[in-house]
């Protein structure tokens, strides 16, 4: 994220302070406590950093619309907070159900302390996320973050329900990713503009925003899962190969490929195979259609219509730096 943060900080000089703010904040927000073994798998997700994508979200959504150039920490840093520590337990426990091993170079809170101890440590996370909701004067913003975690939970049901179904729709992949995904980058951005006092206009384009910006964003996930280096990505490739989930780019590989390779790709999926072999001839059948190139032109189509969004606008640095998110979402490598 460094190259991205170093972007963002050349068009907004402020940028950089306000998340080092925010980044000290989260990394506080889980206590030494009683018993220890949970508040240290806790604490584990979230020293171990992330993309921190969703607490700045909320803050240049802020910026977009605040019209004061003085940036309200008290304010804005508690739904920035607020946010990545839902997202972290979401992680967790969707490492628990995928039975990672690894993540961002790291071993998961499942793989070092144990399904229990993860599952109630997600449970914890998102307990302390809730009560920082509900301790804001903008009383709100609990009723939008609270919708969006239904919705997410929603998504990740939808998305156990169909793993193994190879004749999924890229409409109900698109219903999995806008609850998964979408609704809280949605929800992020939302947050800011309101927090900024936008208008209703600047809300809703912020809202509308946010919510492009997390299906591209997914997109381009489920596009590294099969391009990706391993010490880029920070976990195994191929892990939706792995557990039979198809993706954008998997559902399209089954509807292009000839006979024999589709044949084959299903095979595959179907047994939900960990065998390295399998998994490298999964990737080498995907790589050989234009999958790869057909979901990278979809997401970043959702990019444009995310910047689009932002058309209407004051011209800030808040706002060129939400552009420069949407178009480096795309070609990230990690």
């Amino acid at each position: 994220m460094e190259e991205l943060w170093n972007r963002i900080n050349d068009v907004n000089g402020n940028f950089r302070k306000d998340m080092e703010f925010a980044e000290g904040e989260i990394e506080r927000c889980i206590s030494n406590s009683h018993p220890s073994k949970l508040y240290n798998a806790s604490r584990h997700f979230m020293k171990t950093g992330g993309k921190r994508v969703r607490p700045a979200l909320v803050i240049l959504s802020y910026g977009a619309v605040n019209k004061n150039k003085e940036t309200d920490y008290e304010h804005i840093t508690p739904i920035a907070i607020a946010v990545e520590l839902i997202h972290a337990a979401t992680i967790i426990h969707d490492d628990i159900i995928d039975r990672s091993s690894m993540r961002r170079g790291v071993e998961t809170v499942s793989a070092k302390w144990g399904n229990d101890t993860a599952l109630v440590a997600g449970d914890l996370i998102f307990s302390k996320a809730f009560g920082i909701v509900g301790m804001h004067e903008k009383g709100e913003l609990s009723g939008i973050i609270s919708n969006a975690c239904i919705r997410l939970a929603e998504g990740e049901a939808l998305e156990m329900l169909h793993t193994g179904d190879l004749s999924m729709t890229e409409e109900v992949y698109l219903e999995v990713v806008e609850r998964k995904t979408a609704t809280l980058f949605e929800a992020c951005t939302k947050c800011g503009a309101i927090l900024g006092e936008g208008s209703e206009e600047e809300i809703s384009a912020l809202s509308k925003y946010g919510y492009h910006l997390g299906i591209g964003f997914q997109m381009t996930d489920d596009i590294l899962d099969i391009v990706a280096k391993e010490r880029t990505l920070g976990k195994p490739v191929g892990a939706d190969i792995s557990m039979g989930r198809p993706t954008f780019v998997i559902l399209h590989a089954l509807e292009v490929a000839d006979k024999k390779d589709k044949k084959e790709l299903v095979s595959i999926l179907k047994k939900r195979v960990e065998s390295n072999t399998d998994i490298k001839r999964a990737l080498e059948i995907i790589k050989s259609t234009n999958s790869i190139e057909y979901a990278s032109m979809r997401a970043k189509s959702q990019m444009e219509t995310a910047k689009k969004e932002l058309r209407d606008l004051s011209d800030t640095e808040s706002k060129r730096a939400l552009e420069i998110i949407a178009e480096y979402a795309v070609d990230r490598n990690f």
